[in-house]
């Protein structure tokens, strides 16, 4: 088994933060690359924490139908030699804004996509995120947040892979880094 991380892991919110950032007022200015770090730096700008935390639940929520497939995670899950689940840490419902069903969202996101069928576990916190994994024990997880592998209980027998197209984390050396989906298949399913 394989377990996959959901958001900035198989949803690039590119698009979806550009219209939620948009709808808020808080777009960076002309000239500047718009992707979700130069929003989020616009949105602290201008608005501090709180303005970050609406965009965000827009993103996640109402927007989420801008979100895609980053390029080769269709082709990874149809080449799967094994089964996959997707491991997610998102609460229900955003902290700011709009009630939407962030959870739901997602679920209906999930079913419009070759992934539909997926087995898909939510959790609240990072802590319980990590507790499934370690429950599920697969040989590995595909995820864009070193913290997740730095959770106290992170299961040893268990590959942490970093999903990093942004190269974020530049200087990550603790476990194997992806900048692609294409790089995914070759790692795990070419022997």
């Amino acid at each position: 088994m394989i377990a996959l991380d959901l958001d900035n892991t198989i949803i690039c919110y590119d698009e979806a933060f550009r219209a939620a950032a948009s709808r808020l007022d808080c777009l960076p200015e002309p000239g500047i690359v718009t992707n979700k770090s130069s929003i989020k730096a616009s949105a602290l700008a201008r608005g501090a924490n709180d303005l970050w935390t609406r965009v965000q639940g827009l993103a996640y929520g109402k927007q989420i139908g801008k979100g895609t497939l980053f390029p080769g995670c269709a082709e990874f899950v149809a080449s799967a030699q094994e089964e996959l689940v997707i491991v997610s840490h998102k609460t229900q419902f955003p902290v700011l804004g709009d009630k939407t069903d962030l959870r739901e969202a997602a679920a209906n996101w999930i079913q419009s996509t070759p992934l539909a069928g997926l087995p898909l576990h939510f959790f609240d916190t990072r802590e319980a995120k990590v507790a499934k994994v370690a429950e599920l024990r697969p040989r590995a997880l595909i995820d864009d947040l070193p913290e997740v592998f730095e959770t106290p209980g992170f299961p040893a027998a268990t590959a942490f892979i970093l999903f990093d197209p942004e190269n974020t984390h530049p200087l990550w050396t603790t476990s194997p880094r992806l900048r692609s989906w294409h790089k995914a298949r070759q790692l795990l399913f070419q022997r």
